[in-house]
């Protein structure tokens, strides 16, 4: 009797001991999809700016116009167009002889969807709500990301306009599709991610090289030139014939010996 007891209250206490852990996880607040979106479509507009009118002139940019989503990307990448087209940059507007101020438009994502099936249905219960899955027969979702910049120049002591870009657009998207609740399946116009970056034999990882020989050249070195030989005399160089030693018992080349 007394185990049956016991026995029931360990089935009682099951419940409350039984359990499960899960690791934590977190996500930021922004996915790597939508910054790819936002970078492409700024890196297509900025290099659409010709900046060939400030080559070899220091210039200052100003950012202080200058209202994006992605700020310190946009202006790094400005900053790195004019840098490649020769000019010069300076820290500060003192030091410069021209002065760039860009401007930015539109930076941002526009999202469209359509869907043929029914879509969620949220139903309060109980104080709390849940919604019906969605069932989609045909869905079409599109992620396009536009950008919109311009800039000009002037020179920072006449304050004279050195050029204008004018307006300048680029865009980036995203698309997938559903048929008959299988997919979404996407594509999308984005430069391709390299292979390289799954890479994981690291330098840091990988073995050392062999310790190099005292007098071994490095890669890409010529090898050290032989030593001068001792008594002064020269080194017959490579392909020259030998000559005769002139001795007083031996005959040199062309001339007979003192005993003949």
């Amino acid at each position: 009797m007394e185990s049956g007891k016991i026995a029931a209250l360990i089935l009682l206490l099951l419940p409350a001991a039984a359990g499960c852990s899960a690791p934590a996880q977190s996500l930021p607040p922004r996915t790597a999809q939508e910054q790819m979106l936002i970078s492409t479509a700024a890196d297509r507009s900025l290099a659409r700016i010709d900046f060939t009118p400030v080559a070899g002139r220091r210039v200052y940019v100003d950012d202080s116009q200058l209202q994006a989503f992605d700020k310190p990307y946009v202006l790094g990448k400005l900053r790195n167009f004019v840098s490649f087209c020769g000019g010069l940059l300076v820290n500060r507007i003192y030091d410069a002889d021209v002065v760039i101020e860009p401007r930015s438009g539109a930076l941002s994502i526009n999202e469209s969807t359509f869907l043929l099936g029914l879509p969620q249905i949220p139903i309060p219960l109980l104080g709390q709500g849940f919604s019906t899955p969605e069932i989609a027969v045909f869905k079409y979702v599109r992620q396009t990301g536009i950008a919109k910049f311009s800039c000009f120049g002037y020179d920072a002591i006449t304050r004279k306009l050195v050029f204008s870009s004018g307006t300048n657009y680029g865009s980036a998207r995203i698309s997938s599709f559903t048929i008959l609740l299988v997919g979404p399946f996407a594509f999308d116009n984005l430069p391709p991610i390299p292979k390289e970056a799954d890479r994981t034999d690291y330098p840091l990882t990988a073995a050392p090289p062999p310790a190099r020989q005292p007098g071994q050249p490095l890669p890409g070195e010529a090898p050290p030139a032989p030593p001068a030989p001792a008594g002064g005399e020269e080194q017959a160089a490579p392909g020259d014939a030998p000559l005769q030693a002139a001795d007083d018992g031996r005959a040199t080349a062309g001339n007979p010996s003192k005993g003949d």
